[in-house]
């Protein structure tokens, strides 16, 4: 068994950065779910609000402990959009691509690991990949088929997640 399975299966694919032959990496996202198989909500702003796992596995980088699965985030709300280098703070403007992926999820509750900000209704998270997002849909099987390989190759958390 790997790390956090119920999310890192292939159909909850939902697209990659990268080459698609080349190691790319693979983003997940699925509803969660109670052990009794019901959906987890929570009350946000008086609304009840499905809640989301989301993760991705990076096969590839020059930081090795930067390699497999993502720690999983347990979110109300996810999005993930191509932005261009205006959009992006906190990079050397001369290492960004033209557009690059970024992952936003909220949560009303501050988690454990650092990042998040708040915002007026929570906590707030944004990763920002290395390269552009594609996304993929349900019937594109040869390309759901190359990326669910990423699954059994990086099965365990990323080393940088282990030290804590």
């Amino acid at each position: 068994m790997g790390y956090f399975d119920p999310l890192y299966r292939k159909e909850n694919i939902i697209g990659y950065t990268g080459t698609l032959n080349n190691n790319p990496t693979v983003y997940f996202v699925t509803e969660c779910r109670d052990q009794t198989g019901t959906l987890k909500t929570q009350t946000v702003n008086g609304v009840n609000q499905i809640l989301f796992w989301n993760g991705h596995i990076t096969q590839a980088h020059n930081d090795p402990d930067n390699v497999g699965r993502e720690q999983v985030s347990e979110s109300y709300s996810y999005s993930i959009t191509n932005v261009g280098p205006d959009k992006i703070s906190g990079f050397d403007p001369r290492t960004l691509q033209p557009v690059q992926a970024q992952e936003t999820y909220h949560q009303s509750e501050v988690p454990a690991t650092n990042g998040y900000y708040p915002t007026p209704d929570g906590f707030t998270d944004i990763h920002v990949s290395r390269n552009p997002f594609i996304p993929v849909g349900p019937r594109d099987t040869a390309t759901l088929d190359e990326l669910a390989k990423s699954i059994a190759r990086c099965p365990h958390i990323k080393r940088r997640y282990q030290r804590f």
